[in-house]
């Protein structure tokens, strides 16, 4: 049984979302890759979705990295407005 380790950020807020870190321990006993997230969402008050969000790959994040520093401008104003 795994036993969940303090990590910083382990558990964000976002919007209705929750976005939860997996440990990697956890991740490997249930054969997920590390780096593996899992995304909460309310639904109402009575139900909540999961989904579980696989690490990106080098290429990928390579890619959302390059974007988010052309559109970091962008990105700083909706952040500033609260979209």
């Amino acid at each position: 049984m795994s036993v969940l380790t303090k990590k910083k950020g382990a558990i964000r807020s976002v919007g209705k979302s929750w976005v939860i870190d997996l440990p990697d321990d956890f991740a490997q006993e249930n054969a997920l890759q590390a780096g593996t997230q899992v995304l909460i969402t309310f639904k109402g008050s009575d139900a909540v979705t999961a989904e579980v969000l696989p690490p990106l790959s080098d290429k990928l994040a390579a890619s959302a990295h390059k974007i988010l520093k052309k559109r970091m401008g962008a990105y700083e104003e909706l952040r500033r407005i609260g979209d």
